[in-house]
């Protein structure tokens, strides 16, 4: 009887423990919301709930985030871009505000078919589509799976070529078990997340410092949520499994596609996914920010425009002070 009730004690404090770890967990989610809260609006697209922002007019700039990110990562360059373009940024599903409403988390081609669905509903034409490091394999599977959507690629430090180990700050994401990634979101993301959070942001825009801003006006704090962390990792999953089936395409692809990377990227190497990938494509343009890191698309964000305006043959530089 005795053992019986400290193995009924034990559970019980365990349960406790996990429903408190969960309710802080929840409770740390939206505080988080309050601080990056929806800037856009939504559309249902084949079983996906697509949290979106449209500004601007003009020629039709598409923009698609990388891992782990969201649509303010782009906040940025929304702002300078907005001004001479109508600019359209889109969560990826289980990223910032999107969510699949029926289904399983797609795959890399599956969201790119998604993006696809999202432009022809959104009656958005051919549009050039930029691509932030993950957002720029999902933007080269869209040019190759639907080129009817595409009309240029503008890529932003993309993920191009196969990567055999997960870059540094972003291997805790590399979790294949559905049940871990639950566990670790759910159980451990609040209590330690913050301290991860810090060293993972360190290591993507190393050698460049973290930008202050980035945290809210990025959205860079939405990625603590535990759901947003399940995202991740499945995205990481999913890459593994499919990316290597997209780079014997290249030289079929029959859009022009500007390259953009920092020489000093420590997430994802400029020769390899940078050099490698324009030397495949028929009409590839590679641009080298000196110095930069992953994060160009926030630290160099002039350059990273001028560049963009020029993938949409808009040379002429705007400048804007509005903030998203």
């Amino acid at each position: 009887m005795t053992v019986g009730l400290i193995v009924i004690g034990i559970v019980g404090a365990l349960v406790l423990l996990g429903a408190s770890l969960m309710f802080f967990t929840l409770m740390a989610a939206r505080h988080v919301e309050k601080l990056a809260p929806p800037i856009g609006k939504f559309v249902e697209v084949d079983g996906a709930r697509l949290h979106y922002v449209d500004r601007g007019a003009g020629p039709v700039i598409v923009m698609v985030h990388g891992l782990a990110g969201n649509l303010r990562n782009f906040y940025e360059l929304i702002e300078r871009l907005s001004v001479d373009h109508r600019v359209v940024a889109v969560d990826r599903p289980g990223c910032g505000y999107s969510s699949m409403r029926s289904g399983e988390h797609p795959g890399l081609r599956a969201q790119a078919t998604l993006i696809a669905q999202f432009i022809r509903k959104m009656d958005l034409g051919q549009p050039t589509v930029v691509g932030h490091s993950m957002g720029g394999a999902l933007s080269l599977a869209l040019a190759i799976d639907h080129p009817d959507c595409v009309r240029a690629l503008a890529l932003i430090a993309p993920l191009s070529n196969v990567e055999r180990t997960p870059p540094k700050g972003l291997k805790i994401l590399r979790i294949k078990s559905p049940f871990v990634q639950w566990m670790v979101a759910w159980m451990f993301s609040a209590p330690i997340g913050k301290l991860i959070h810090r060293a993972s942001q360190k290591a993507v825009f190393a050698p460049e410092l973290v930008v202050e801003s980035f945290d809210t006006s990025g959205g860079g704090l939405l990625g603590l949520r535990p759901w947003a962390f399940c995202a991740a990792c499945k995205d990481m999953v999913a890459i593994a499994r499919e990316l290597a089936a997209i780079p014997p395409c290249y030289p079929t692809l029959m859009v022009p596609v500007d390259v953009i990377f920092g020489t000093q990227d420590a997430v994802l190497n400029h020769e390899t996914h940078g050099e490698q990938l324009v030397t495949a494509l028929p009409q590839g343009n590679l641009h080298l920010i000196d110095g930069g890191g992953h994060m160009i698309v926030v630290t160099e964000p002039d350059e990273i425009a001028d560049l963009i305006r020029q993938s949409t043959g808009q040379t002429t530089r705007h400048r804007s002070t509005s903030a998203i």
